[in-house]
């Protein structure tokens, strides 16, 4: 599964057929189907072990929870560390294929999101319990507009919707 992953991480979904899959593994795609019931279940399985391993990568990066106002300037400077730009691209690709709803992409998806939502909740330091929420809601979706902008070359952008952020006291 980590040899998938990493061939992903690469070469991206669209690129994922199951005879290269089972070259970057080392066998064949027989024997990939015989330890897996079909693609869809090796994918998911890969693309949720990427999943973690992003998040594991995410927690190294801090050391105690982090108030808003400084965690979408810390996100935006992790999205340009080279270690995560690949995680950065296939989360692209995969959320690409989600919202075609095409499965078993949409659910990885879900799941992938879920879990990043609930990491950025952990990782928020809040005043009040009942504001952890609406803004990990918020964080999550300002990075993933960051990311798609990043994705474009846009970094200009970014830095300047963190100032914006600043000028409206969303941000110090």
């Amino acid at each position: 599964m980590e040899k998938v992953a990493d061939y992903l991480l690469v070469h991206g979904i669209k690129a994922a057929s199951l005879r290269k899959l089972a070259a970057a593994v080392g066998t064949s795609d027989r024997m990939l189907l015989h330890y897996f019931a079909d693609k869809e279940e090796l994918m998911t399985g890969a693309l949720t072990l990427v999943a973690g391993r992003l998040v594991r990568i995410l927690e190294s990066a801090r050391s105690e929870q982090i108030p808003f106002q400084a965690f979408l300037p810390h996100l935006a400077e992790m999205m340009k560390e080279p270690q995560v730009r690949p995680y950065l691209k296939l989360s692209l690709e995969l959320v690409a294929l989600a919202a075609g709803e095409k499965e078993p992409y949409r659910t990885i998806a879900l799941k992938i999101w879920n879990n990043f939502f609930g990491w950025i909740a952990a990782a928020l330091k809040v005043e009040r319990e009942e504001d952890r929420l609406p803004l990990a809601a918020l964080a999550l979706a300002t990075t993933e507009g960051f990311m798609l902008l990043d994705a474009l070359d846009c970094g200009s952008i970014i830095t300047n919707a963190l100032e914006g952020l600043k000028m409206v006291n969303v941000l110090e």
